[in-house]
Formats: structure tokens, C-alpha cells, sequence
């Protein structure tokens, strides 16, 4: 088996294993290749991962391989645009200074009444007043989450009208497919990161149906030369036939 030019580790025991290497994940290969080598490189790992090599930790390997395809190959194709994306943990810190230096507690405790906020109280008690400032911190922190939210999407649907420049005059047709890369970006993403979870816990047809879903949209991006609406409108029916 031929990738990127030069022969993998191989032998002829091996290349059994190897049958998994389908044409479309070698046109997936090779178009990542072109686009970004590093990004090749991840996928191959992902697909051993799936296929071939069964170690522990292996799904939060294989979601941490697709959440770097996914966000990298966005910023290889368009480019990073103005305002980036917000550092939530600077933000919510920057609001957490606010707050207690304007006195107010982070444990639950209304202020002025020592009446902690999960006690039950009547709904006729007065309304909390915040200053001015804490309130505008507050609205500026949603505010630039909502623009963020927003200039992913827009991201996100321009690299598929640069990755299929025939559908730039429909772009709105673009959206479920947006969305749906959106979605199972957000289901790796998801398992990315450790949070006690054991591989033996995750659903490995739900690993599997996942991943496939992420090859068949970048079969599509690898081979938009011809039959691309087709093979979109075959991705969505696909996605929108699961239940999770």
C-alpha cells in the first residue's frame, strides 16, 4: 500500500490488516496530504486506531486525531479571521475579579441578606440590583460568545465553498452540512479530553458510525470534482436516519 509516495511499514502478513485502506480513505489520505501533511499524518493514526491497533485510551486518541483534523483543516482553507476565538477562561476570570470586588459572593449567598440562592424563598422578594460596570461585563461576555458562535459557522461554511467552489451561488444549501460537520465535531470533541470514562464505557458502534461520518465528508471534499451534490444529499440522509 502506496500513500503518500513512499511504501508504509509493510509486510505480507500485515497487508491483510491493511484491507481497511479502502480508495476512498487512500483519496482522504492523499487529499490531506496536499492540503496539510501534519493532518495526514493524524488520520492515518485515527484509522490504525479504529482498525488495527486497540490500546487503551484509544478513543480519546482517535476524538483528539478528528478534533485536530477538524479545526486545522477549517484554518488551512480560509485563513484565521479577525477576533479569533474567545479565550473563555480569561473572560469568565476577568468577570470573576468584577464580581467579588463589587462585593458579591460566589457561594450562593444573596447579597445583603445572607439568604443563600438555593433556599427557598418567596417569588414576591425583591429583584438583585448589580452595578452598572458588572452588568455590562456580564452582556459583553454573551455577546462576544454569540459572535464566536457565529464566526465558526461562517468559517466553517466558507472552507466548504473553498473545498466546493461550485456551490458558492448556493451557500445556504451548504448549512445541514455545516451543521452536520459542526455536530460530529462537537461529538469528538466531547471525548477528546480525559473525565474518568474507560474505553470498555464508550459505545464502539457509536465510535464507528461517528468516524464514518466524518470520512464520508471528507470523501466528499476529496473528490468535490464530481457528483458533489449527490454525495451530500447521501451524507445527510445518512445522519438524519440516527438518533444520536
Amino acid at each position: 500500500m502506496e500513500l503518500n509516495g513512499k511504501q508504509p511499514e509493510s509486510n505480507p502478513a500485515k497487508d491483510i490488516l491493511l484491507s481497511h485502506w479502502t480508495d476512498d480513505r487512500r483519496t482522504i489520505y492523499l487529499w490531506l496530504h496536499e492540503e496539510a501533511p501534519s493532518l495526514a499524518e493524524l488520520y492515518e493514526s485515527a484509522v490504525r486506531l479504529i482498525f488495527e491497533i486497540h490500546i487503551p485510551g484509544r478513543v480519546r486518541l482517535v476524538s483528539h486525531c478528528v478534533r485536530e483534523i477538524c479545526n486545522r483543516l477549517v484554518f488551512v482553507k480560509v485563513g484565521k479571521k479577525s477576533g479569533g476565538r474567545l479565550n473563555y477562561v480569561d473572560r469568565i476570570s476577568q468577570l470573576t475579579t468584577l464580581w467579588k470586588r463589587k462585593g458579591f459572593s460566589i457561594d450562593g449567598i444573596l447579597p445583603e441578606s445572607g439568604i443563600n440562592s438555593q433556599a427557598s424563598f418567596p417569588s414576591s422578594s425583591p429583584d438583585i440590583t448589580i452595578p452598572r460596570d458588572l452588568f455590562f461585563e456580564i452582556t459583553n461576555i454573551i455577546k462576544e460568545h454569540e459572535e464566536t458562535s457565529f464566526q465558526i459557522d461562517e468559517r466553517v461554511q466558507l472552507f466548504f465553498v473553498e473545498c466546493v467552489p461550485e456551490n458558492q451561488l448556493y451557500q445556504n444549501s451548504l448549512l445541514p452540512l455545516v451543521n452536520q460537520w459542526k455536530n460530529f465535531t462537537t461529538w469528538f470533541v466531547g471525548k477528546a479530553h480525559d473525565n474518568g470514562t474507560v474505553d470498555a464505557d464508550y459505545n464502539e458502534e457509536r465510535l464507528l458510525y461517528h468516524f464514518q461520518l466524518f470520512e464520508q465528508v471528507l470523501s466528499t471534499l476529496a473528490q468535490s470534482f464530481y457528483n458533489t451534490t449527490d454525495e451530500i444529499d447521501d451524507i445527510l440522509e445518512e445522519a438524519n436516519s440516527s438518533t444520536a
